[in-house]
C-alpha cells in the first residue's frame, strides 16, 4: 500500500506508514476531512500530524490555538517566542544529527553503513524521538506507534521504556537497542 501523505511504500496489512507513521486505512478521509495545511509550504497532512511530511515545518501551535485547515493563529502584538537553542546528537563514528526544536526521530536508516547488519536490525524504524519544549529538548523510548521501541533505549544507562519524556542534559549518552556501539551523545550547541 502506498502511503498518501509521504509516498513510502508499505506491506498492505499495515495500518500505519513505518516512515511517516500516517494512518494507511483512513488515509483519504483524514486528508479531506480534517487535514492540517502546512503554513510554509501549503500540503496537505494528516490532521494528527506536528510536522510537514512533505517540507518538515514543525506545527508549533497546539490544536487550540489552530484556524482554518489547521494553520496556526497569530496575535498582532503578540511577543515573539524566545529561540531555539540549537542541539546535535553525535552518532557513533562522529556523524551529526542538527536539533533546531522540531521533532525529531533517530531510527534504523540514521545508522545505515555504520553498524553492521545484525546490530543495525536491533534498531527501530522509529526508535528514538527528540522533541523540545520550554527551554528542554527531552529523549522518548518511541518505537512502530509511540508505545516504545523493541529493544529499548537508555539514558545514562538507566532504561527509558515506558517512561516517557526524558529531559536531556549536555553530555547524555543514549544507548539504543541494547548495543553500546549505537550509543549516541546528546550536545547543546
Amino acid at each position: 500500500m502506498l502511503c498518501q501523505v509521504c509516498g513510502q511504500e508499505n506491506a498492505a496489512a499495515e495500518k500505519i506508514c513505518w516512515k511517516c507513521g500516517g494512518a494507511l486505512a483512513s488515509q483519504q478521509a483524514d486528508r479531506i476531512d480534517s487535514g492540517i495545511n502546512c503554513p510554509k509550504c501549503q500540503s496537505l497532512n494528516n490532521a494528527a500530524s506536528f510536522f510537514c511530511y512533505n517540507c518538515g515545518e514543525y506545527f508549533a501551535a497546539g490544536d487550540e490555538d489552530r484556524g482554518v485547515n489547521g494553520a496556526a493563529k497569530t496575535e498582532q502584538g503578540a511577543v515573539p517566542p524566545p529561540p531555539v537553542p540549537k542541539a546535535k546528537v553525535i552518532m557513533p563514528g562522529g556523524s551529526e544529527i542538527l536539533l533546531m526544536g522540531a521533532p525529531t526521530f533517530i531510527e534504523r536508516s540514521d545508522f545505515n553503513g555504520k553498524l553492521p547488519q545484525d546490530m543495525l536490525m536491533s534498531i527501530s524504524r522509529q526508535h528514538l524521538l527528540i522533541t523540545y519544549e520550554n527551554g528542554t529538548y527531552y529523549a522518548q523510548d518511541y518505537g512502530r506507534d509511540g508505545t516504545g521501541s523493541t529493544n529499548h533505549a537508555k539514558l545514562n544507562k538507566a532504561d527509558i521504556h515506558h517512561k516517557g519524556r526524558q529531559a536531556l542534559k549536555d553530555g547524555d549518552q543514549i544507548e539504543l537497542s541494547r548495543q553500546p556501539d549505537a550509543t549516541l551523545t546528546f550536545r547543546l550547541v
